[in-house]
């Protein structure tokens, strides 16, 4: 089966709803249950309906870009070992 394509602003929306679900969500209370994370959080900012926010849950996303950062010529100095 194809994998679906996701465009890059569903990407980071799925992002964000991650976040919120790892901040407040906790397995075995049910005031803290997906249900209860949906309606208090992501709900009232998102206004996506329950299956669109499991749906979203199940998007895997790709781990972010980290630009290369050029070293100066201090720094490889000091990570030289000393003889």
């Amino acid at each position: 089966m194809e994998k679906r394509k996701h465009h890059e602003s569903t990407i980071e929306r799925v992002r964000v709803v991650r976040a919120i679900t790892e901040q407040h969500y906790e397995s075995g209370n049910q005031a803290r249950c997906y249900k209860a994370v949906w309606r208090q959080h992501i709900f009232p900012k998102f206004k996506i309906c329950y299956r669109t926010y499991l749906n979203y849950l199940g998007i895997p996303t790709p781990p972010p870009v980290q630009q290369p950062q050029q070293l100066t010529l201090w720094d490889a100095l000091n990570e030289s070992p000393a003889t």
